[in-house]
């Protein structure tokens, strides 16, 4: 079921059980309670992140399924990606340059800011300006793999990629076990997660079978355990313990092969009504924004009205900049590609 020829209504339902999982993580995680303990040792926001990778790996395939132009792909990602990110940057520059609403004005760091705009942050050991895009890079990274694939390849993109996946673990888990260096195998397991849903989105599309689908989700979790044994429980994690990293990547995986693999559950009211499509649609802006906005509310507030309030703010702003700049820029993509994508040849894809 779709609400129009761009849009998957369940998929959309999934990005909002995503973001709201993220979001409970983002909330609870420090403060006190029962709730609290459970967010930590759930780490359901783990499971959000691991669920959108699947779900960007199901729903960039369909976006090309009337052949993959590379000009084309390339502006519509970034208009859909970037524009938000940077005006989502703009509060935190109002206030390192007017130093309003902080104690002291902090002191202008150009690497920082330039790292935050490169979105490297993560890579060059500076601190982000917004905690929640350490995601995307990768998401970036994913969309680059797959146009890159596409256009060497042009047939088997899927079951390449997914080699290519397959070899860049083993060979991590090689060399982890040889030099004793921790590897951040969640990074990894991100893009594996995004060839899962690529041929999710194949099975439901008719091009592979079912057996040859499950056959890559076993692979796919006989290479998650080892890999987060090594990441998480001979190499010691700041923050997560093995558990605590390979549960929710579990839970995530099951949810969405629940959705993928029953029909039932894809047309559920919980998936399939219009609140949950449209805070799916609306769920990059929640992703970005719900951090802030929580930080800057709980730090005026009393506790008790911080999460309630919190919530309201973040669905409002979420809704008024998904209208204003998400949708504008989606829409400014669509006309820049539009007037340019003659200049490369548009390819037919031959997925499986």
């Amino acid at each position: 079921m779709t609400t129009n020829t761009s849009r998957i209504t369940y998929i959309d339902g999934l990005r909002f059980i995503a973001a709201a999982m993220v979001v409970l993580q983002h909330y609870f995680e420090h403060r006190t309670g029962v709730m609290t303990q459970v967010v930590r040792t759930l780490q359901p926001g783990v499971a959000g992140v691991a669920l959108f990778f699947f779900v960007s790996g199901f729903i960039i395939p369909f976006s090309v399924t009337r052949g993959f132009n590379p000009i084309d792909f390339a502006i519509r990602r970034v208009s859909r990606i970037y524009p938000l990110y940077l005006v989502c940057l703009v509060p935190f520059a109002f206030y390192q340059v007017t130093g309003l609403g902080l104690a002291a004005r902090p002191t202008f760091d150009a690497v920082r800011w330039i790292a935050a705009l490169l979105l490297v942050s993560e890579y060059v050991g500076e601190k982000p300006i917004i905690g929640a895009a350490w995601t995307l890079p990768l998401e970036f990274l994913w969309y680059g793999l797959f146009a890159v694939f596409i256009t060497t390849c042009r047939t088997g993109v899927a079951r390449r990629l997914e080699r290519a996946i397959v070899g860049v673990t083993l060979i991590t888990l090689v060399v982890t076990l040889a030099t004793g260096v921790r590897i951040p195998a969640g990074r990894i397991f991100m893009l594996y997660a995004a060839v899962i849903g690529y041929k999710a989105f194949l099975l439901t599309e008719g091009e592979m079978r079912l057996r040859h689908f499950l056959a890559s989700v076993a692979l796919f979790v006989l290479l998650l355990v080892p890999s987060f044994y090594l990441a998480f429980q001979l190499h010691s994690h700041a923050r997560v313990g093995f558990a605590q990293a390979l549960y929710p990547w579990l839970f995530g995986l099951t949810l969405f092969l629940l959705v993928v693999l029953i029909p039932r559950a894809r047309a559920s009211p919980l998936l399939c009504n219009p609140i949950a499509a449209y805070l799916g649609a609306i769920s990059y802006s929640v992703y970005l924004v719900h951090g802030q906005t929580y930080d800057a509310i709980r730090s005026v507030v009393p506790s008790a009205w911080a999460v309630p309030l919190s919530m309201t703010v973040t669905l409002l702003l979420a809704s008024l900049t998904y209208r204003l700049v998400e949708r504008s820029g989606i829409d400014l993509g669509r006309a820049m590609s539009g007037r340019i994508k003659h200049r490369a040849p548009t390819l037919t894809v031959c997925h499986a």
